[in-house]
């Protein structure tokens, strides 16, 4: 049996168009029916404190989701926040560059840097063995799962499962090895309340991703209960097939989705990414070249190793990567789209 997936694109660049948009993507898919939570946790991705469209999940996006969990649920307590990268924290700063935290205070929500909270020890699995995992995280009914599509250096592509990967509060680096593998193990810990996934693909980001890629505008939502039939239809329109994704496959053969779409709300059509090979980002080009030594990869997993290079390249994204190109491609969309009246303002 096919898994519903709603693909619903919107006609208006404005914050009224976008949240019109993803109302009716959750709303396709039937996505609170039969439910009563308490509690919801909303796990958005905040990978970047620098604005640049694509990045990371969108304010508007973010605000559509939660006025329409707010809607259905007005007494629920509800969480949103992402992880820090290991090597430069930069969650706390995202989450106010990007006009995320304005969005959460006016709707009710409270932010949680998932890294800077209690965790209990649980069993993950055989990859990742036990691990401090984030309180509000296991404690939460029901999870939302709020990504923006981009390519990706090493997955080929990240979407709703991949944006599991950020509810390890650290050291995630470590699994890169064995990332199709953990990508599955991450999302199997947190499947019985998984709810459902809102995809945000409104500005997505192709190229040399999932940091240093180019804003590509789609103007599309994508919304289902089944992650990884979510996956497929976004793996689809990018241009991948899903052979060509192991974490999708070890998903589907590990029980937490199915492969096979069934496409509600607007006529469904590829829309293809130039891929992420990292060659034109200096920090990819450089892991690539160690990781294809054998004697030199097993640096990249070591924290007295890894720490540092990390730091540096941070420094080099934050510093020269976003000044001589980031911010530029920002300024781009933000004049030559309605998505200008979303962003402009947060660039400084």
């Amino acid at each position: 049996m096919k898994s519903k997936v709603a693909f619903s694109k919107t006609n208006a660049q404005t914050a009224a168009g976008v949240a019109d948009t993803v109302r009716r993507a959750m709303r396709l898919v039937d996505w609170s029916a039969g439910i009563a939570p308490a509690s919801l946790f909303l796990k958005v991705n905040l990978l970047s404190r620098e604005v640049m469209p694509g990045q990371c999940t969108s304010p508007w996006v973010f605000a559509g989701v939660l006025a329409e969990v707010r809607e259905r649920f007005p007494q629920a307590e509800i969480y949103y926040g992402d992880c820090e990268v290991s090597s430069s924290p930069q969650v706390e700063d995202a989450v106010r560059n990007w006009g995320i935290l304005e969005v959460g205070e006016r709707l009710g929500a409270r932010f949680i840097n998932l890294s800077r909270c209690p965790t209990r020890e649980v069993e993950v699995g055989p990859v990742f063995g036990r691990l401090g995992i984030p309180e509000v995280l296991l404690d939460t009914e029901a999870l939302i799962t709020i990504p923006v599509v981009k390519t990706h250096c090493i997955t080929p592509f990240t979407g709703a499962l991949k944006n599991q990967w950020g509810m390890l509060p650290w050291a995630r680096f470590k699994y890169h090895p064995v990332v199709h593998e953990a990508i599955v193990e991450v999302n199997a810990l947190f499947a019985e309340r998984m709810l459902m996934g809102v995809a945000d693909m409104t500005v997505a980001m192709e190229g040399p991703g999932p940091r240093a890629g180019y804003p590509k505008i789609c103007d599309v939502v994508l919304a289902s209960k089944d992650l990884v039939a979510l996956d497929v239809l976004a793996a689809q329109y990018m241009g991948f097939q899903r052979e060509e994704v192991d974490f999708l496959l070890y998903a589907a053969s590990a029980g937490l989705g199915g492969l096979e779409a069934e496409v509600l709300g607007d006529a469904f059509e590829q829309n293809v990414f130039v891929r992420g090979e990292g060659r034109d980002y200096l920090i990819s080009r450089w892991r690539d070249r160690l990781d294809s030594l054998p004697v030199l990869r097993e640096l990249l997993v070591k924290d007295w190793f890894f720490k540092p290079v990390g730091w540096l390249a941070s420094r080099y994204a934050r510093h020269v990567w976003y000044r001589r190109k980031g911010r530029p491609l920002a300024r781009e969309v933000c004049a030559t789209s309605g998505y200008g009246a979303e962003f402009s303002h947060l660039l400084g």
